[in-house]
């Protein structure tokens, strides 16, 4: 077919924010430490694996989790890996405008600080967010949004809110949770990722991959780490393939080099 099939591996570094949106910070032991393990072994685990396999991972950061873990996410950034916006501690988006505002800024400031440049791109953490959520956002600086399960292929967010800035769509059957959390096996994971992305390869639409360092819904254990991998190593037998950032793909979109909806 001879048309480059541009694939972005991206992870949502979620850990114990996800837990103290619902118990005190003394509970987060037995059945709460699932996000202890994502910052403790699970990212770097999967960090790991993507160094192997030279792939240049978005990894979007909740403010929290960078307030909390600040080294872990230099060494994210120092290793090559993009940097975007994941909210400040999974809250939802859209029903509150001016509270949206002042967290956005928060993690904002926050990630600027730490790592000494500005992130332009942004992930809702539940996917739910406003026109207002964009047009803030845009306001900001940012240039991209990857939130949304809508389309094969990037398109702009002018129409929405998001002036100048362009939607780098997820996959839903390729969000690791979605699978993980219905207890899916490892073959059940991996043929069901195979089948999907041997379609969207065929036509060449944009496939992103979304991962998770925990261990209950998300990637880290060794074994879905290496099952993980096992799939990479075929991925990139396949004719045309290029692994871009989310960054990489929306510059990608503008420029004409990846198909862009209007």
């Amino acid at each position: 077919m001879g048309k480059t099939c541009y694939m972005a591996v991206t992870v949502n570094l979620h850990g114990t924010s996800v837990e103290r949106r619902d118990v005190a910070e003394e509970m987060l032991f037995g059945r709460f430490s699932y996000g202890k393990y994502a910052a403790a072994i699970g990212a770097a685990r999967l960090l790991g694996m993507l160094e192997r396999q030279a792939i240049q991972a978005t990894v979007f950061v909740p403010g929290s989790e960078a307030e909390r873990h600040p080294d872990l996410v230099r060494d994210i950034a120092r290793a090559g890996h993009e940097i975007a916006a994941h909210g400040w501690a999974m809250e939802e988006y859209g029903k509150d405008d001016a509270a949206d505002a002042g967290l956005l800024m928060r993690t904002h400031d926050t990630l600027t600080r730490l790592l000494g440049t500005a992130p332009v791109g942004w992930r809702a953490p539940h996917g739910r967010l406003s026109r207002q959520t964009l047009a803030a956002l845009a306001g900001r600086g940012y240039r991209w949004d990857a939130s949304f399960q809508d389309d094969d292929f990037p398109y702009r967010l002018d129409g929405d809110g998001g002036a100048g800035m362009v939607e780098v769509p997820q996959t839903e059957t390729l969000v690791d949770a979605t699978l993980w959390g219905l207890r899916a096996t490892h073959d059940r994971l991996v043929r069901t990722w195979r089948e999907e992305i041997t379609a969207l390869h065929a036509e060449r639409c944009f496939i992103s991959l979304t991962l998770h360092p925990r261990s209950d819904y998300g990637s880290g254990r060794a074994s879905r780490v290496a099952a993980i991998e096992g799939l990479l190593v075929w991925l990139r037998d396949l004719p045309d393939v290029e692994f871009v950032t989310c960054g990489g793909a929306a510059a990608a979109a503008r420029d004409g080099r990846l198909f862009l909806r209007q």
